[in-house]
């Protein structure tokens, strides 16, 4: 079905209309229920998610835990009233239970010790606010005030500066931000540093999630503080660490889109500004999941006249879109971007050299979540990895296949990622390829009730559609074929029954 164009675009208004009408509302929540929500969505409850984690764990492969309440396509484009099924200061809450989780369940596989833990926690920004629109606000401020100081090297959206969030001791003076704006971000901030003294804690990395382009400067406002004081390295901090208590570093990872024309630029920006702060860098690096939406909201807020007047949809200033026109032209910058993440990590484990204890010598500098569906870019990071020295190649013993052997230096530093019910095959395919003590590849496992989680399951069909192009939708429904024959009959033809 995902394999279908037309049946994704027309599958938001189709279930919105189905859900409204009393009785085929009950079937279709049992639709979807047992068919897009089992397949992408981990369970309600993060409590009930604890099988699929070990189930993943025998498979050797670890789990990015998120608790999936977001805004939907609707809200956050401003055609229809911010409405939440389960208030904010839940989430918050539910994002703390879910370390909770994570790290009970990490405890067990290691021994309570910060090496190899591959269970960690996605945040997202907008679950946890009272209205989404304060962070566009936000934004709009950061771009303002960011023009008027220094100016900027980097389009649209941006990078963050260290005083982004000055913002939050007073009301400023003409902004778009209201006292109760500012209100609001404040006891944002003071939930998401609760968040990270946790995971601090129990050793549980935070991934914060990018999002809309009209909030991502305030979501990497708050990532870019939260990493200058979670992520400080030093050699007392990494003592600490090995000897038991510290924490697994860097704790807080930002998310670049390769889709946005800024993020190299960006990346650039970002490794020097961690140098000069003394912090290691967090980075997921993915394509991005909102390219429609972006390229709609553009031309929309373009067509008014501007954007400034229109603060729930693209506040962009510039004449071009923010994000890359063709998938082609993200590719490229994906890849070049993920080569320069493969040697910066690569210097990193140079730096710190072979050395002893549970990470390999020196505290990471760096830390890089690949977040990638695509064959050709996995390919390429892993060859970069041995051609640089991070990895080396060796000849399986058992089958006389090339094996890709992978250190503790690196894995602490480096980890694949793809989204649960996508890309299974590509998943087996770093798993079988690589040689590590520690899970080497995460599945995104989001949970929640199924009427939060229907946001993110309409952007995870419109991804599929995308990722399922260019033949990929046949070569699915072959390894589907094969998987069904092999349990019906068995991998010598002899049936189960």
């Amino acid at each position: 079905m995902l394999s279908i164009p037309k049946l994704v675009d027309w599958s938001p208004a189709m279930l919105t209309a189905l859900l409204s009408v009393p009785g085929v509302n009950v079937i279709t929540r049992a639709f979807v229920r047992s068919t897009f929500f089992a397949h992408f969505v981990g369970a309600e409850t993060a409590l009930e998610a604890m099988p699929l984690l070990e189930q993943l764990r025998r498979e050797n492969k670890g789990a990015l835990f998120a608790y999936s309440v977001e805004v939907d396509a609707d809200q956050a484009t401003g055609n229809a009233a911010a409405q939440r099924s389960a208030p904010h200061k839940q989430a918050i809450e539910e994002m703390i239970y879910s370390i909770d989780i994570a790290a009970d369940f990490e405890d067990k596989y290691a021994q309570g010790g910060k090496a190899g833990r591959r269970t960690w926690v996605a945040v997202k920004l907008t679950a946890l606010l009272p209205d989404a629109s304060t962070l566009t606000r936000l934004s709009l401020h950061l771009l303002m005030a960011r023009r008027a100081s220094e100016g900027t090297s980097v389009v649209f959206p941006g990078t963050p500066t260290s005083s982004d969030l000055d913002v939050l001791k007073k009301t400023p003076v003409d902004s778009p931000l209201t006292a109760e704006d500012v209100a609001a971000l404040k006891e944002l901030h003071d939930d998401l540093v609760r968040v990270c003294k946790r995971a601090q804690e129990r050793n549980v990395r935070i991934i914060v999630d990018a999002e809309y382009s009209w909030y991502q400067p305030a979501v990497d406002a708050y990532t870019h503080a939260l990493m200058e004081r979670f992520n400080k390295t030093s050699w007392l901090s990494w003592a600490q660490t090995l000897g038991g208590s510290g924490s697994v570093q860097p704790l807080v990872y930002n998310t670049f889109q390769a889709y946005l024309r800024r993020t190299p630029a960006h990346l650039q920006a970002s490794l020097a500004r961690a140098k000069a702060g003394g912090y290691a860098l967090g980075v997921k690096l993915v394509r991005g999941a909102y390219h429609p939406h972006e390229i709609d909201a553009f031309a929309s807020a373009k067509a008014e006249g501007g954007s400034s007047s229109s603060p729930s949809i693209s506040i962009s200033p510039e004449t071009e879109p923010p994000v890359w026109t063709s998938k082609a032209e993200t590719d490229v910058c994906y890849d070049a971007c993920a080569a320069l993440l493969a040697g910066q990590v690569a210097q990193d484990v140079l730096r710190a050299g072979s050395g002893s204890g549970s990470s390999g010598g020196a505290q990471p500098r760096i830390g890089v979540l690949f977040g990638t569906h695509n064959w050709t870019s996995v390919d390429r990071i892993l060859d970069a990895l041995v051609t640089q020295g991070a990895a080396k190649r060796e000849v399986n013993e058992k089958d006389g296949k090339d094996v890709i052997v992978v250190g503790k230096e690196v894995t602490e530093r480096v980890a694949f990622g793809q989204l649960l019910g996508m890309s299974d095959a590509l998943t087996e395919h770093i798993v079988h390829s690589t040689n590590t003590e520690t899970p080497f590849v995460l599945k995104y496992v989001p949970y929640g009730a199924l009427a939060d989680v229907m946001p993110y399951l309409s952007r995870r069909a419109i991804e599929n559609k995308s990722i399922l192009g260019d033949g990929a939708a046949s070569l699915e429904r072959k390894r589907a074929g094969a998987e069904i024959r092999k349990r019906l009959f068995g991998r010598n033809g002899v049936p189960w029954f």
